[in-house]
């Protein structure tokens, strides 16, 4: 078991943020789980102020958290920002992060966000 030099965000979206980006869906064939799977972004290890950070990476997370709904980028929903990210997602953070395998972490292209 290794720890991680990194913080994360977890964020868990709400039934809220599932029925507005359904709205706005252009196809009807997304994704809608019946509970969401939490996400969790990586961020700098040592941080004091959960809001400051929050603040810095909001607009990555609701980008990649649209992405993995409906994949072609065709959902707008400029109304969702960082004063109202809570109404949207539930946000946990922390900076303890274990690597509970023994094979080093690969670096993966980026396929969800911008």
């Amino acid at each position: 078991m290794k720890i991680l030099n990194r913080g994360f965000i977890l964020v868990i979206p709400k039934t809220n943020f599932i029925k507005e980006v359904m709205s706005h869906a252009q196809s009807k064939n997304v994704l809608t789980p019946n509970s969401s799977e939490p996400s969790v972004y990586l961020i700098e290890e040592d941080f004091w102020d959960d809001e400051v950070i929050l603040k810095k990476y909001h607009k990555k997370i609701i980008s990649a958290e649209l992405r993995q709904i409906e994949q072609e980028k065709n959902i707008h929903v400029e109304h969702i920002n960082f004063e109202n990210f809570h109404e949207y997602f539930e946000v946990n953070m922390g900076n303890l992060v274990f690597d509970l395998e023994d094979q080093s972490i690969e670096r993966l292209t980026d396929d969800i966000s911008d």
